[in-house]
């Protein structure tokens, strides 16, 4: 069934290239395989030369063109395969349906051996394009592996939301309370994996190993994850390298030991645009909707079986307090004189001189009272120290 859902997939994601790429989607693309910059910075290659394997319906090489623009910015050393004369043989050699699980198997990576320019190889896949009429959602899954060695020294997956809707705002950083918020939903989350019916499928599980969450900010809802798990009796664990096809491998291998994976998407992660009001002299008040759509899977390692899964939906009206900026408190003071009504306004304006009048001759009094009482004050200081 996995399968039958991957080549579904990626025959969706090969039709959106084959028709020509919309412009929302490649930026969001890009988006997401430049979330892969600061991981790529450290990872493990060296002074080894990189050739970037084509991506899958990535015909116009546009994504293989920007990752390679990463790995060059970081200091890598990236080579043009196909400017080896065995690099289209190659090619034409392995099939996608070649690859286990998107990682290159040892029988495809002695075909690369013949290459005299590469010694790093970095490919992947579009794992999901989503989009809807707000927004548009990619996640791409990199690895990179060494040709001599063999191994898988690289890996991840990288996820990118673009909102096209101009009243949303997306989330690029978490506030304390958003943070709670999102906290109060993985608690929900936690009661659903805690079911007496889930509870059962869930008997043999012991230990998970914890993906990323793909589209997570400062893995932040992949650290609530851990503490849900945490709380209940299964064991979560971080794998070294946080690739959901990488794991697997591993586990299958017995490289870990681990009866689960727990991975998931953020989907989606926004906020309407605010709409803000005067609550008193001075102060603001902006009030606006959080919106999330995060989806959850544990998997068992050994069948490939969902055991249990949960879509997390968050949408909260959240409303803050704030100090005016100085273009506000100017709004709002003219604000004030245009709600004047048009009568006053006239009379204002017929009478200014008597108005001008009054208020001299009030200003006058009021000086005159200060002046008399400053007097008497300095009558009754003098008689009482005599």
């Amino acid at each position: 069934m996995k399968k039958i859902l991957s080549l579904l997939l990626l025959s969706a994601v090969i039709g959106i290239f084959a028709q020509g790429m919309p412009e929302d989607v490649r930026q969001t693309l890009y988006g997401a395989i430049d979330q892969s910059a600061s991981s790529l910075k450290s990872a493990p290659f060296g002074k080894k030369t990189v050739a970037i394997l084509p991506i899958p319906g990535d015909d116009s090489g546009l994504i293989a063109g920007r990752l390679k623009n990463i790995l060059t910015r970081q200091g890598f050393t990236c080579v043009e395969g196909k400017e080896d004369p065995m690099w289209n043989e190659i090619i034409k050699e392995i099939a996608w349906n070649e690859r286990k699980d998107d990682i290159l198997d040892p029988k495809t990576l002695v075909k690369f051996g013949k290459l005299k320019s590469a010694q790093i190889l970095l490919y992947g896949r579009i794992r999901q394009i989503d989009r809807n009429n707000d927004r548009t959602y990619a996640e791409i899954e990199l690895h990179a592996t060494d040709i001599a060695t063999k191994q898988h020294i690289w890996g991840g997956n990288f996820a990118f939301r673009l909102y096209k809707n101009k009243d949303f705002v997306g989330i690029i950083s978490l506030d304390n309370e958003l943070r709670m918020l999102l906290k109060k939903n993985f608690a929900e989350a936690q009661k659903s994996i805690v079911l007496p019916e889930t509870a059962a499928k869930l008997n043999q599980i012991k230990t998970v190993s914890v993906i990323p969450l793909a589209g997570d900010i400062d893995r932040y809802m992949t650290g609530l994850a851990v503490e849900m798990l945490s709380q209940t009796r299964h064991l979560p664990k971080m794998p070294e390298i946080p690739s959901l096809s990488q794991t697997r491998i591993f586990a299958r291998e017995h490289k870990i030991a681990s009866d689960a994976l727990f991975y998931g998407t953020v989907r989606d992660l926004h906020k309407t645009k605010p709409v803000s009001k005067v609550v008193s002299r001075g102060k603001m008040r902006d009030t606006y909707q959080v919106n999330a759509d995060i989806q959850l899977f544990l998997e068992d390692i050994k069948t490939g079986v969902i055991l249990w899964s949960k879509t997390i939906t968050l949408s909260e009206t959240v409303t803050e307090d704030r100090i005016m900026t100085a273009a506000e408190r100017e709004a709002a003071r003219k604000a004030r004189i245009d709600s004047i009504s048009d009568d006053v306004k006239d009379d204002i304006t017929d009478n200014f001189s008597r108005y001008l009048l009054i208020a001299a001759i009030v200003i006058g009094g009021i000086i005159l009272l200060a002046g008399a009482f400053f007097l008497l004050k300095v009558f009754l200081s003098s008689r009482t120290i005599r």
